[in-house]
C-alpha cells in the first residue's frame, strides 16, 4: 500500500518542486540578484527536479538510485549553461566506452574455470549478443549460473529445464541499448541485485510455493537497456 501510495504522490511531488524552481528563478530575476536572460538555459532543472522527487521516495522504493543520477546529470548540464564549468557533459562520452571495455574484462576474468560439458547441458551460462540476437535453452541438472551481455541486441535465456543443485544459482547480466529476457520455472525464487541507469530491471515472475525451494539471483547492470525475468 505504501509503494502505491508513492508511485500516485510522485507526479505531484515532482511538479511542486519545478514550479518552486521556477519561482525561485523569476524571484531572483525581479530583484537583480540573477539574470534570467535565455530562460531555456534552464531546462536541466526539470532533471534536477525528476532526480529530488526519486530520491525522495519512502526508504526501500525503487528509483532513488537513478534519481541521483538525474540529479548529477541536471546539474552539471546546468553548471555548464550557466558558464560556470568549462566542460560539456558530452565531452566525457569515451568514458562510456570505458565502462564497457572494462565491464568485459570483469565478467571475463572473474568467471569461475568449469569444466565444458555438451552446450545444451552446461552448467554454467554464457550468452553474448552484439547487433543481433543469441537464444540459449539450458536443461542441466546442476545448472550454477553464469554471465549475459547484450550491446545493441537482444538475449533469450530459457532455464525452465534447468535444475539448481546447491540451492542457488547467480547470473550476471548486462545489458546496453540491448536486452536479456530470462525465462525461468514457477518454482524457483528470484533475488534481484541488478542496477539500472536509464533501463530496467523486471521481475515478472510468480511468487515462488515454497520460498525455501531453488533461487536465482540476478546481479549487473542495465544501460539504457533492459533485463527482463518471467516465467
Amino acid at each position: 500500500m505504501e509503494h502505491d501510495r508513492s508511485k500516485w504522490l510522485a507526479p505531484r511531488l515532482f511538479l511542486g518542486l519545478v514550479v518552486i524552481t521556477l519561482g525561485l528563478i523569476a524571484l531572483l530575476d525581479n530583484l537583480g540578484i540573477m539574470q534570467v536572460e535565455d530562460p531555456f538555459r534552464f531546462w536541466p532543472l526539470a532533471l534536477v527536479a525528476l532526480g529530488l522527487a526519486r530520491m525522495l521516495r519512502p526508504a526501500g522504493s525503487p528509483g532513488r538510485w537513478s534519481g541521483t543520477l538525474f540529479l548529477l546529470v541536471g546539474m552539471w548540464i546546468l553548471l555548464h549553461n550557466l558558464h560556470l564549468i568549462p566542460w560539456s557533459l558530452f565531452d566525457f562520452w569515451p568514458i562510456l566506452i570505458v565502462l564497457i571495455g572494462l565491464r568485459l574484462v570483469w565478467g571475463a576474468t572473474s568467471r569461475h574455470a568449469l569444466p565444458a560439458p555438451a552446450a545444451e547441458s552446461a552448467p554454467q551460462l554464457s550468452a553474448f549478443a552484439m547487433l543481433g540476437g543469441a537464444e540459449h535453452r539450458i536443461s542441466s541438472p546442476d545448472f550454477k549460473g553464469g554471465d549475459a551481455t547484450a550491446i545493441l541486441g537482444g538475449c533469450k535465456i530459457d532455464l525452465r529445464q534447468a535444475v539448481i543443485k546447491d540451492g542457488q544459482a547467480v547470473i550476471d547480466t548486462f545489458a546496453l541499448w540491448g536486452g536479456i529476457e530470462i525465462l525461468v520455472p514457477p518454482e524457483w525464487s528470484l533475488v534481484s541485485l541488478g542496477t539500472p541507469i536509464l533501463g530496467a530491471f523486471e521481475d515478472k515472475t510468480r511468487p515462488a510455493q515454497p520460498a525455501t525451494g531453488p533461487r536465482l539471483v540476478i546481479k549487473g547492470v542495465a544501460i539504457m537497456g533492459g533485463v527482463e525475468i518471467k516465467n
